[in-house]
């Protein structure tokens, strides 16, 4: 398996720890940082555009419930047999 070398929550420091502890994201929610955040984590603009996607995507107002969102995630997730 591949190495990524990541910037850990407890060495982040400016923008990189205000996007650690921004509450977007289950993981955040838990008081955690997700390992996919953590892998973008050596190029802090790619993390906060990836951070704005996602929000928009699966947060922001649409015709779709977040449970819809989810649940299409989920599938496309399973198909793919992607663990995360």
């Amino acid at each position: 398996m591949p190495y990524i070398r990541t910037i850990p929550p407890g060495e982040a420091t400016g923008r990189l720890k205000e996007i650690y502890q921004d509450k977007a994201g289950p993981s955040a929610e838990r008081g955690r940082v997700s390992a996919i955040r953590q892998v973008q984590s050596l190029n802090v603009e790619v993390l906060a555009a990836w951070r704005n996607l996602d929000v928009g995507v699966m947060r922001d107002e649409s015709r779709l419930t977040r449970r819809q969102r989810e649940m299409i995630a989920t599938t496309v997730s399973a198909t793919n047999k992607c663990s995360y």
